[in-house]
């Protein structure tokens, strides 16, 4: 504070005595040039040019009111840098002071850390002492140490190889009962799905009534092919499609009745007698039997089976019932087209 009012106090007293008496002087300038002016124009009134030396005259005479203002100018911008010079200096005492604090804060952890550190030192060489201790310790007893590990060793080799063993039979185990699950949850639905094969060969027998062309063979219902087909043909006939369509209406009803979670599939497998056929059409019985049984699947599709629920499988000649060519008798029970409710 003392500073800032020396400060002040010194510009008040230089720059105004300074320009004081800098505007004195000029006016004792002035006084004197109007002075000598006047003179000279009682004196020369008579000559020419004294409107030039006026103008000139009064020309400097604006300028040096021109220097007396920028110099008022300057003096104020003086005083304000000096003001702000002050302001900065107070605010560097301001962070100076704040500064101080913080070293002397320093200071004091810088202390608490070396008195820490030296803890820790002591602390360290104590634990190094410990560890000789211990080092001597475990050196004297190292052989016996050496004889427990391989005993150690030895033992742990014996319980692994004991251990790999059980670990063999238990995954045989888990891989036989998981075979006895599967065949087992296989073999129960087998066994549902065989309770709705049973009604459904019932319901069909019912539906088409005692006939030698369609029967029941073990799990599966048999057509000959002449209900269906024409000789060498695969293209269903207006009769075979009465007696699909009788078939397709118990297959409907048992279906509704089957639940859900089991996956069954109606099979129907196209067989052959064992005379070779060799056309355009069917180049050997492999196609024919093929085709038959593809055209029966299109037919119930278009009846409304879904065509998820469906299977068609072709044998040729390779499946006959009855291994003798004596008669046409044998080779007609072998031209057939077989129906099986089966497990997806």
């Amino acid at each position: 504070m003392f500073f800032r009012r020396r400060t002040q106090h010194t510009s008040l007293d230089i720059w105004p005595g300074f320009v004081d008496a800098l505007a004195t002087l000029l006016i004792v300038v002035i006084f004197v040039l109007m002075t000598f002016i006047v003179s000279q124009l009682s004196l020369t009134d008579a000559l020419q040019g004294r409107d030039q030396a006026l103008v000139s005259l009064t020309q400097k005479l604006n300028t040096l009111a021109d220097t007396l203002g920028l110099e008022k100018k300057q003096h104020t911008e003086t005083l304000q840098k000096n003001h702000q010079l002050e302001e900065s200096l107070v605010a560097l005492q301001t962070q100076i002071s704040l500064l101080k604090a913080s070293v002397g804060t320093l200071e004091t952890e810088k202390t608490q850390t070396q008195q820490k550190n030296q803890s820790l030192l002591e602390e360290l060489q104590t634990l190094n002492q410990s560890l000789l201790d211990l080092k001597k310790t475990l050196n004297l007893q190292t052989e016996d140490a050496d004889t427990a590990k391989k005993e150690f060793e030895n033992t742990l080799a014996m319980k692994l190889s004991e251990l790999k063993d059980l670990q063999a039979q238990l995954q045989t185990l888990q891989l036989t009962h998981q075979d006895l699950t599967t065949e087992h949850k296989k073999n129960l639905s087998l066994n549902r799905l065989g309770q709705y094969r049973s009604e459904f060969f019932a319901k069909l027998q019912q539906a088409i009534g005692e006939r030698s062309d369609m029967l029941i063979v073990g799990d599966r219902f048999v057509f000959q092919s002449e209900v269906l087909f024409e000789k060498a043909s695969a293209e269903l006939g207006v009769e075979g499609k009465k007696k699909l369509d009788q078939l397709i209406g118990a297959l409907k009803e048992i279906g509704t009745k089957i639940p859900g979670d089991l996956r069954w599939v109606l099979r129907v497998d196209g067989h052959t007698d064992q005379l070779p056929i060799k056309t355009a059409q069917f180049p050997s019985n492999w196609e024919l039997s093929s085709a038959r049984a593809i055209s029966v699947v299109k037919y119930m599709i278009e009846k409304g089976i879904d065509p998820h629920r469906l299977v068609a499988a072709g044998f040729g000649e390779h499946q006959p019932l009855n291994q003798k060519r004596q008669d046409e008798k044998d080779l007609a029970r072998n031209r057939r087209i077989e129906f099986k409710l089966d497990q997806r």
